[in-house]
């Protein structure tokens, strides 16, 4: 387990592209990047399966995260594509690249893997040195449902089944249990990786709308937009999903 309460062999490169293969986000954060003052930063860039997309698209864009499996086959990959992309290896809540950015994004609910205040204040501190002064910060988030989260308690629900390439068969099942004091979804994913069966821990901190509204605010960040989903419509309460487009306040 690694120190974000995520297990390491979810954040195992190869398992994280055969089971990571979307792009419904990609359009939208292509737009938003292309549209930047600058250079683009992407905070918990994975495997860089929107860093890669983007800089094909001619857009300076460096992706950074702590996982260094996942940076391993980002670099593999961009080689592949023939792009030139820097991929630094750091945390995302004490970070220092000397530089400004038109754009950071963090995407694909990265940062309800920090469970504490403090923690989601270190990320906004360090995106705040780094943001140029009319850049944006834009993240998304799950809108959270209690009915979806106790729904899954004491039940394995099936998530994925996938070949890798090296032709290893895996399958992924998932239990949920909200830990209301902490606000996280304690979500345990059972792998079998070529017969061989191991739990792994994926643990998410909910963030509810006006808790995450108030939290940026008394950070130093305005609200440009709040959308509900990536066509930009406007968020509201059955939205799945919370996506911030922040200006420095």
């Amino acid at each position: 387990m690694n120190e974000y309460g995520v297990s390491d062999l979810i954040y195992a490169g190869e398992i994280y592209d055969g089971l990571n293969h979307f792009d419904f986000d990609l359009d939208f954060y292509e737009r938003r990047c292309s549209a930047a003052r600058g250079q683009v930063l992407e905070l918990c860039s994975g495997t860089g399966r929107l860093t890669i997309p983007i800089a094909k698209i001619g857009v300076p864009i460096t992706g950074l995260d702590l996982s260094e499996s996942m940076l391993l086959k980002a670099r593999e990959k961009a080689k592949a594509e023939g792009v030139s992309v820097e991929f630094i290896q750091g945390d995302i809540r004490k970070f220092e690249l000397g530089k400004r950015f038109g754009v950071i994004f963090i995407p694909f609910n990265s940062i309800q893997h920090m469970y504490s205040i403090e923690d989601v204040e270190n990320v906004f501190s360090s995106v705040k040195k780094h943001l140029g002064h009319q850049g944006q910060f834009i993240f998304d988030i799950f809108n959270p449902s209690i009915d979806f989260m106790v729904s899954g308690k004491d039940r394995w629900y099936p998530v994925a089944e996938f070949t890798l390439k090296d032709g290893r068969r895996v399958s992924i099942e998932e239990t949920c249990l909200y830990d209301s004091a902490g606000q996280v979804n304690r979500i345990q994913w059972k792998h079998w990786v070529d017969g061989r069966q191991s739990i792994e821990q994926l643990d998410m901190r909910c963030f509810y709308p006006l808790e995450m509204d108030a939290l940026l605010k008394y950070n130093g960040f305005k609200i440009e937009h709040k959308f509900g989903d990536f066509e930009e419509n406007p968020f509201q309460s059955k939205s799945k999903k919370q996506i911030y487009v922040c200006t420095l306040a």
